[in-house]
């Protein structure tokens, strides 16, 4: 089932009349109507003098070629650089109508982009040759020969033309409520006169050519974001419904991590202040701890090397311990041996039980060696 909503947008008191084509029946409707047809598309016809149109003979060439050349055929017949018009060529008829870019522009601004179909002049829109006349303006439509909108009295001027081209055809003209005075007794007029806007409409409802929409390159409207969020606004709250679950939830977690942590920063202070009454508590607990921890532990390792050592070279005969140096870091001992010899045994003997000891620098003393041996850890 087809529905079309026709809006007749008159440029010059920005007034709009709405129709509804459905199934190929035509009736006029309130602009607060329209919402209730979100399926129909909307086509505007455009009442204005904003456009001019003539015939144009194009050369026998392709299509693309053909759009080269047409800035250089009408070029003579424009006031301004042809860069500053908008163009629209109908192949089939040979007509061109064209509108200066910024008058497009600002008639732009008055329009729903997103919601029409198409746009176009009025004037380019009927199927038959006919004239239209409301109050001052008049609309002339005569197919593949020239299209206009404007002034009653501008197109005064153009009967003389029109009687001369027309002298042996019959042009319908549709007035409302009265015949102007000028168009009285002219021969190759047929003229109807309508009560009201509604009726002339319905009897000469126009028709959309493509060639002619201006909705189209940079009057082209693009993604309507609005309507698509509208469209999938129940997806959309119910992804942002899962995400705040996921975002209150992490939350939550954290704070309950952060109070746990806290609980247990606490515990640890009152522990270190119990083991280590002497020391002075930094930010970095954990690290601190760590060292002291080590510090310790090391210290008790060189203490038990250092015992099995002595007990070791109490056994040996000619070998005795002379003295101890140790810091942080190193531990080593002076002894007294026979010969060079024995202390590689001595170094030997400690290795199988755990300690890793290393000879250093030796000299003689009379008939005895002096030498020293450097302590490693288990």
């Amino acid at each position: 089932m087809s529905q079309f909503i026709n809006i007749f947008y008159n440029y010059y008191s920005k007034e709009k009349v709405y129709f509804l084509i459905k199934d190929g029946e035509k009736s006029k409707i309130e602009e607060s109507e329209v919402q209730e047809y979100p399926q129909a598309k909307k086509r505007i016809f455009l009442i204005s003098d904003l456009f001019n149109a003539f015939q144009i003979n194009l050369p026998e060439t392709t299509a693309s070629n053909q759009k080269k050349a047409l800035p250089f055929l009408i070029q003579d017949q424009l006031l301004e650089d042809v860069n500053n018009y908008s163009k629209f060529l109908n192949y089939d008829e040979n007509i061109l109508i064209f509108s200066n870019k910024d008058n497009l522009k600002d008639l732009m601004k008055d329009i729903d982009l997103f919601s029409t179909y198409s746009l176009q002049p009025i004037e380019a829109s009927f199927e038959e040759d006919k004239i239209i006349v409301f109050g001052d303006r008049v609309i002339l439509a005569l197919n593949k020969k020239w299209y206009w909108s404007g002034a009653l009295e501008t197109f005064e001027s153009f009967l003389p033309i029109l009687k001369e081209q027309f002298s042996n055809q019959i042009i319908k003209c549709e007035v409302i409520e009265k015949i102007p005075q000028s168009l009285k007794g002219i021969d190759f007029l047929k003229t109807k006169v309508h009560q009201d806007i509604e009726s002339l409409w319905i009897e000469n409802m126009p028709i959309e050519k493509k060639d002619f929409n201006i909705l189209r390159g940079r009057f082209e409207p693009k993604i309507d974001w609005l309507k698509k969020i509208k469209e999938w606004r129940l997806f959309i709250y119910a992804g942002i419904a899962v995400y705040s679950i996921f975002l209150i939830s992490s939350l939550i977690q954290i704070t309950a991590m952060s109070i746990s942590n806290q609980n247990y920063k606490n515990q640890l202070t009152n522990v270190f202040n119990e083991k280590f009454p002497n020391e002075i508590l930094r930010t970095d607990l954990i690290s601190q701890v760590n060292n002291l921890v080590n510090i310790n532990s090391y210290t008790k390792q060189k203490l038990d090397s250092l015992s099995l050592l002595s007990t070791e070279i109490s056994i040996i005969e000619d070998m005795s311990l002379i003295s101890i140096n140790s810091d942080s870091n190193n531990l080593s001992i002076e002894v007294e041996a026979v010969s060079y010899e024995q202390l590689e045994n001595l170094v030997k003997l400690m290795a199988t039980l755990g300690v890793e000891m290393s000879i250093g620098s030796s000299r003689r003393f009379n008939n005895l060696l002096l030498g020293e041996l450097n302590i490693g850890t288990y």
